[in-house]
């Protein structure tokens, strides 16, 4: 019985080490909408959303763009 109950423990063991860790880490599926990249309206030039200009719900790529 004892050894049973070894074993058991052991393929447990196991999977934790090996196989667990993988379900721990998420895949980083929020830094995708960091990063998506949007067309300037006035210039077409492709920008980071996090660092583009927005006014009126159109997005520029620079201040000079966003005044003219």
């Amino acid at each position: 019985m004892f050894k049973l109950l070894l074993f058991t423990g052991l393929l447990v063991g196991v999977y934790y080490v090996f196989f667990k860790k993988k379900a721990l880490n998420p895949p980083s599926s929020d830094n995708s909408s960091d990063e998506a990249m949007i067309p300037c309206a006035k210039c077409g030039t492709y920008v980071q959303l996090k660092e583009s200009f927005m006014r009126e719900g159109k997005y520029y790529c620079s201040r000079e763009c966003l005044e003219a």
